[in-house]
């Protein structure tokens, strides 16, 4: 490890002159890099369009000498100015020959500047026909932008091209000359924003480091085929992890990259993605392969809980597409699969999250005008987790109706119809035929201060079930029909007043209360495929349904009441929210599945609380908070707080904590799904990241659980950048997994370098990326967010 270390970030370093980023903004934006721009030169004069040869010549000297026919010969703090440009030095001679053809010679201090580029030389000739310019041991220096050098001959051709004969590049600031790239021949293409050096030489300081026959480089915003900025990272499972992206600008509506990627100990593995915008729509194809993974088959729990793959051969697909085909028409796909259930803790991807649990493959078609919204689903679920993939449901297909008519002023009516095919992996589990309708009619009366809303419809299902021949099907029955009607009145009023203890403030109050009512019908004999008890937050309070999915419709004679008030400031912005609320219910909310928790109980009156609250400080500090108490556990079920101080995008601290009642958890999981845990959810969370100087800032960020009294998730990391170039050092540490024997968790311990070369690369908020380092990326409590 230790010989091989210092080759890796030596090469790292080497290859980053070739980034060919993607996205590469402008060298440098001058509107966020002023400290970067000081000595640059600044185009300051009314911009002037069409051909300059057309523009006349205004010309200014100390001593002025005419050679009839063809010479004039201005000495002495000679400036001429024709257009954008401007042409100073200590002599010019004007040669015009008979076929018209103008030639300026100029001698001594010569500076030469337009709006795309400054140079200063010795001596310089000048064609004003065709704008060619060449100058000998010269200075340049773009315009408003970090780029520059000296050569010891450069032509100006067509306003566009800069041909340098021996010279030198760097997008370094002047007086600073961290790194440059010298060649025997530069030529820099405005037009393509392109940089091409012949026997190019890089350097760091005065030495040299890397020599390459040819390099191009990019210098703007411009796409172009080529290496990306590598990155290495190294931690204690995997090892040295370096990987090097290769991109392909195929078309202007096509891309592709590949990168392969080395991991110390467990192979080589190739990254492919590609991109299209066309009549398939938009969209990204990736596909990931590892050959032979070394550390696969020596994890012995693979050899039980691989899932879906026993080979060391490993991989991820994923295809991401969106289409409109006419107004009506669209077509949607999302889909992810790997190999086995481990894939995405061992190896990561972009396109998953370890933390969801499971992959989702979503096809959609649909058809949608004034009047309906018409969707055909296909949905499946790869399961990365043994104990709850036989337990999944997937949709094959569902086809989702919905028709709309707000055509009677105040009624509006809509009627859902839903068919589903539900699969499961499970050999006891039964498949089912589900089919729904409901139609619902609604008439609001609404005012600036008041709303009321009536609604009264019905929900019909039908479901045949194949049951296969298990005794745990025993209390299901083949075919069931369901009539549920519904009657809800919803009814809020704001009041509002200027607040008499801040001038110019204003005060409202927003009561609410709906009141819902849904008949019990006994639903024991249907089967659970898609329903899951929905959080009940403030909004919440408010839902007609207890439950996602149409397999639970709970009984519901009950009242949910709540009140809001809000403050304003004298612009009319938020400042502080509090919201509490209530459910009433004069009965027993029931489905008849006694395997829920929740119904294991009579509980009436008061069942469930919530509050949330928001409190803008100030512009720099925000504070977010809920909470939700169930008197079925008679426990809080639900709690959350996050305070956030951001002083700018780089300036922050955050304070969090996060608590979930592990009765509470079992009572929303499916009934036959083994949860994974076994006591509440307590964690307190602080991140920061802070400038320590100009130039360095430091991020971390640490996770306590309370319960187990431990870290469960931390890293720090310092970040490094000036005008010239950047480096970011981070450290991590998070549990991966829970040895059963000891009793103990595991961790996984994360180290990472990247190198930076100011102006050829994409200068994104490396701050930001680093916060999203660990296991919990960081995620605002303020409304926006800056590029996270």
């Amino acid at each position: 490890m230790k010989k091989l270390t210092p080759s890796f970030i030596a090469a790292t370093l080497c290859l980053s002159i070739y980034s060919q980023s993607v996205l590469a903004t402008t060298l440098l934006d001058p509107a966020s890099n002023k400290q970067c721009l000081v000595n640059a030169p600044v185009f300051n004069r009314p911009f002037v369009s069409g051909n300059p040869n057309n523009l006349p010549i205004e010309v200014s000297a100390d001593y002025f000498e005419v050679f009839l026919p063809n010479t004039a010969v201005y000495q002495g703090h000679v400036s001429a100015v024709q257009g954008n440009r401007i042409i100073q030095s200590q002599k010019m001679t004007v040669n015009q020959s008979a076929n018209k053809s103008r030639e300026l010679i100029l001698n001594g201090n010569v500076v030469y500047q337009d709006n795309l580029i400054e140079m200063k030389g010795d001596d310089a000739e000048m064609n004003l026909n065709t704008n060619d310019i060449q100058i000998q041991n010269s200075r340049y220096h773009l315009v408003g932008r970090l780029g520059r050098g000296d050569a010891e001959t450069m032509k100006f051709n067509n306003n566009r091209y800069i041909i340098l004969n021996n010279g030198s590049f760097t997008s370094c600031p002047v007086n600073n000359s961290s790194w440059n790239i010298a060649g025997s021949k530069i030529i820099y293409d405005d037009q393509e924003q392109l940089l091409e050096v012949w026997n190019a030489v890089f350097k760091i300081g005065k030495v040299p480091v890397l020599y390459s026959p040819y390099l191009q480089l990019p210098t703007g915003d411009k796409r172009r085929s080529g290496l990306l900025m590598p990155d290495f990272s190294y931690d204690s499972i995997d090892g040295i992890d370096f990987s090097l992206p290769i991109y392909w600008n195929i078309a202007p509506n096509y891309d592709a990259t590949f990168t392969p990627r080395v991991m110390q100990r467990r192979g080589v593995q190739l990254q492919t993605e590609a991109r299209y915008l066309n009549e398939i729509g938009l969209g990204t194809v990736a596909f990931d392969w590892l050959q032979h993974d070394a550390l696969y088959n020596k994890n012995e729990s693979n050899s039980n809980t691989s899932g879906y793959s026993d080979s060391n051969h490993r991989w991820l697909f994923h295809w991401e597409n969106a289409q409109l085909i006419n107004y009506n028409w669209r077509f949607f796909a999302n889909t992810t699969r790997v190999s086995d259930n481990q894939y995405i803790s061992d190896i990561g991807s972009k396109f998953a999250s370890e933390t969801d649990g499971y992959l989702t493959q979503l096809y959609q078609a649909g058809y949608t005008d004034k009047y309906w919204d018409i969707g055909l689903n296909y949905k499946y679920f790869q399961a990365l987790r043994d104990d709850i993939k036989d337990n999944l449901y997937h949709t094959e297909p569902q086809l989702n109706i919905n028709y709309y008519n707000n055509d009677y002023d105040d009624f509006e009516f809509h009627n859902f119809s839903q068919v589903s095919h539900f699969v499961s992996s499970g050999y006891k589990n039964p498949k089912t035929w589900r089919f729904h309708i409901a139609p619902t009619l609604k008439y609001t009366i609404s005012s600036p201060w008041a709303m009321v809303s009536t609604e009264a419809g019905f929900m019909a299902t039908h479901y045949d079930q194949d049951l296969p021949d298990y005794t745990q099907n025993d209390h299901l029955e083949k075919n069931i029909n369901r009539f549920l009607p519904k009657f809800a009145i919803d009814g809020k009023v704001i009041f509002e007043r200027d607040t008499s203890w801040f001038d110019g403030y204003s005060q409202t109050v927003e009561p609410r209360i709906k009141y819902l009512y849904i008949p019990y019908r006994n639903q024991s004999q249907i089967g659970n495929y898609d329903s899951t008890l929905l959080q009940s937050d403030y909004i919440g309070l408010f839902r007609d349904q207890s439950y996602s999915g149409l397999d639970r419709i709970a009984s519901a004679n009950k009242i949910a009441t709540g009140i809001t008030t809000r403050f304003y400031d004298p612009n009319e912005v938020e400042i502080f929210n509090l919201s509490l609320g209530q459910i009433y219910y004069f009965n027993k909310s029931r489905t008849g599945d006694n395997n829920s928790s929740l119904e294991q109980n009579d509980n009436t009156g008061s069942i469930t609380w919530a509050a949330d609250t928001y409190w803008k400080i100030n512009n720099d500090m925000i504070l977010r908070a809920g909470a939700q108490y169930d008197t079925r556990i008679n426990e809080i079920s639900l709690a959350n707080a996050i305070f956030e101080y951001r002083r700018s995008e780089n300036k922050m601290i955050q304070l969090s904590y996060r608590y979930a009642n592990q009765n509470y958890i079992d009572s929303i999981g499916l009934s036959n799904t083994k949860t994974p845990y076994r006591e509440d959810i307590s964690q307190l969370g602080i991140m920061s990241s802070w400038p320590l100087t100009e130039n360095v800032s430091a991020v971390g960020a640490v996770f306590y659980d309370t319960n187990n009294k431990q870290t469960s998730n931390s890293f720090i990391g310092l970040n490094y950048t000036d005008c010239c170039w950047g480096v970011s050092v981070q450290y991590g540490r998070k549990i991966t997994d829970w040895d059963n024997v000891t009793r103990e968790s595991k961790y996984e311990n994360k180290f990472s370098i990247n190198f930076e070369l100011r102006g050829l690369t994409k200068n994104t908020n490396v701050v930001a990326k680093m916060l999203n380092f660990g296991l919990l990326p960081y995620k605002t409590a303020f409304a926006e967010n800056y590029g996270n």
